[in-house]
């Protein structure tokens, strides 16, 4: 008989450990019955409140009034104001309403400057595709044609890109008869903000700035989204400090509730309650006058390894399951035996008071039932592979592309494939050429989520002067942007390895 290791013992406590002290602790807040477990020997700080100051939270989670920039040093200072300038070489010419002239600082010693609102002039495609670069870029937008060397996007930030055809890695293509159900958020109205009100928590409410919901403090925020019987709801978290919150799904009711004290609170329907911590995940079938019932808690190093990562909800009525993929990959499926439970169309989400959270890209959509892969680089292959809709998969050759159809070459054989048939396309033998950012270059991010390198020239009025080897000179619309990145930020990815930031 093999004889369990000192390490083993150990690690098996340690597992055991984490999962009863889980389930054990019930704190009075709203919407859990589960902290997140201090780890052995490690002591953290107080998270700061907004009222300390912006310089006291990270970059990605610094709430300012929704017209106003966001200016980081290389020295650590942190400006509020509004970005007059940029000019590399030269000087950033930055101004606030309390001073009488801009300051001028120069333009290397900005590491980031985070863009508030500002009016749209110009109007929002519907893409028609999402594709990345051989260097990491992504970018979203309208293809108007593909050949052997150039695929021409139309994009709502920079007009019509020729982009170099040997240099794409993938394309996801989106439905043409895809509608959300919701897509944000893109303010307050039409959200009810709850009120945390336990004398363990200190209260606080969501913020809402350039597309995202922020919360330094408990808070909870809910609407009514007509939620479908079959949805995938998806949305980007990025957080500081320990991550717990809980999103009520199928709610009727849009105030916080209580888990501990559920019976006394005002009538409410049955939803589930899904729990997303730094340790573990968690789904609670929620019904007053009923116990609590956990469909399954599992631990996943994907919220503790990492500060940010895209969540993918999908939930099926008539099978009683609720799935929650992290970064495209499945993490867990719940099936409610007794029933689905949820009686309500609303989303209700609750932050628990520990760290900084910031929610954004929040889609809510019907959902077929599928579970896409995810596209890869297909280094090692000299095919291109494409799937389709249907779940067929064609190996073979891109040749050329129209707005409405790809051709693609099986051996020596032609076919044409009409975009709202195709899925993904996935390209062979194209290589990686990552690298950090080198003196005037950026990593600009857009709102919703892509982004793409740039060497920046000048930032005047709502344009940016740009040129890239990829895209050659371009004049982008600043107010489709929500950060510039001058030096790549170290993070954490959903490997668990070092690298740069995205």
């Amino acid at each position: 008989m093999k004889q369990p290791t000192p390490f083993g013992i150990c690690k098996a406590s340690l597992s055991r450990w984490v999962f009863l002290t889980a389930g054990w602790i019930i704190v009075q807040s709203q919407e859990t019955t589960v902290a997140p477990p201090i780890e052995p020997q490690e002591v953290t700080s107080p998270e700061p409140s907004i009222s300390e100051g912006p310089e006291a939270l990270p970059a990605a989670i610094v709430i300012e009034p929704m017209s106003a920039d966001t200016l980081h040093l290389a020295n650590g200072d942190v400006l509020s104001g509004r970005l007059e300038q940029y000019d590399y070489p030269g000087d950033t010419s930055w101004n606030r309403s309390d001073i009488q002239q801009a300051f001028a600082f120069d333009s290397q010693a900005v590491h980031q400057i985070r863009l508030g609102d500002r009016a749209k002039t110009t109007p929002k495609l519907s893409p028609s595709m999402t594709l990345q670069l051989s260097n990491g870029d992504q970018l979203s937008g309208i293809m108007e044609s593909l050949d052997d060397t150039v695929l021409k996007l139309n994009t709502s930030f920079g007009g019509t890109l020729d982009l170099p055809a040997d240099q794409v890695q993938w394309a996801v293509f989106h439905r043409q008869d895809q509608s959300y159900l919701y897509e944000g958020p893109s303010g307050l109205d039409g959200w009810t903000v709850g009120e945390v009100n336990t004398a363990q928590l200190d209260g606080g409410q969501w913020a809402y700035r350039n597309g995202s919901f922020y919360a330094t403090k408990a808070a909870s925020i809910a609407r009514m989204v007509g939620m479908p019987d079959h949805m995938q709801l998806e949305f980007d978290l990025e957080w500081k400090g320990s991550l717990n919150i809980a999103v009520a799904l199928y709610t009727d009711y849009l105030q916080p509730v209580s888990l501990a004290e559920k019976d006394s609170e005002p009538d409410f329907g049955g939803f589930y309650s899904l729990q997303l911590t730094s340790y573990a995940v968690n789904v609670l079938m929620v019904k007053q006058k009923e116990p609590l019932q956990y469909l399954g808690m599992t631990q996943t190093p994907v919220f503790r390894q990492g500060t940010k990562a895209h969540v993918d909800v999908r939930t099926n009525k008539a099978d009683q399951s609720i799935s929650l993929l992290v970064n495209g990959k499945l993490i867990k499926r719940w099936v409610d035996q007794g029933g689905f439970a949820g009686q309500g169309k609303g989303i209700r989400l609750v932050h628990q008071g520990q760290g900084s959270v910031r929610f954004s890209n929040l889609k809510i959509q019907g959902w077929d039932g599928r579970f896409e892969s995810p596209p890869s680089n297909r280094v090692q292959s000299p095919n291109d592979l494409m799937t389709l809709r249907n779940g067929d998969k064609l190996v073979g050759r891109v040749g050329s592309a129209t707005a409405e159809e790809i051709t693609f070459m099986i051996g020596e054989t032609p076919t044409q494939t009409p975009h709202n048939q195709i899925e993904k396309i996935e390209w062979g033998s194209v290589t990686d050429t990552l690298r950090p950012l080198r003196g005037g270059e950026a990593r600009a991010h857009l709102l919703g989520g892509d982004h793409l390198t740039i060497q920046l020239r000048r930032i005047e009025g709502e344009h940016m002067h740009s040129s890239s080897p990829l895209y050659g000179d371009t004049t982008l619309q600043i107010s489709h942007f929500e950060r510039l990145d001058f030096v790549d930020a170290p993070t954490t990815t959903a490997n668990g390895k070092q690298g740069a930031q995205p």
